[in-house]
């Protein structure tokens, strides 16, 4: 129990900050004051709302693609962690038929 708290905690981090970097990294805002640039920055909401109140519609594409494009990164590595156990579970998890069981008879 111990570990599927601590691996779910520190999975979300470690997501969430794959997330918030990619939705940065694609993000466009130049043409924006310092002031907007940084509430875009700052999340999604934010960046949605600057755009409504600024009438803006190449920001509001901005916004969504960059917030897309940070969820495609942090799905495919979702993806891949999941191949990784499935690989792991079928290496060291005992095969079906591999299991002997010994009664107290049979001793």
């Amino acid at each position: 129990m111990t570990l599927r708290q601590v691996g779910g905690t520190i999975g979300v981090a470690f997501l969430g900050s794959l997330l918030n970097s990619e939705y940065h990294k694609h993000l466009n805002v130049s043409g924006l004051t310092d002031q907007a640039a940084a509430a875009v920055q700052d999340n999604v909401s934010s960046g949605v709302a600057v755009a409504h109140q600024m009438n803006s519609t190449s920001l509001l594409a901005s916004v969504q693609h960059a917030f897309v494009g940070g969820l495609d990164v942090m799905l495919w590595v979702c993806c891949g962690i999941a191949v990784l156990g499935i690989l792991l579970s079928l290496i060291f998890l005992p095969k079906r038929g591999s299991i002997s069981v010994t009664t107290p008879l049979e001793q």
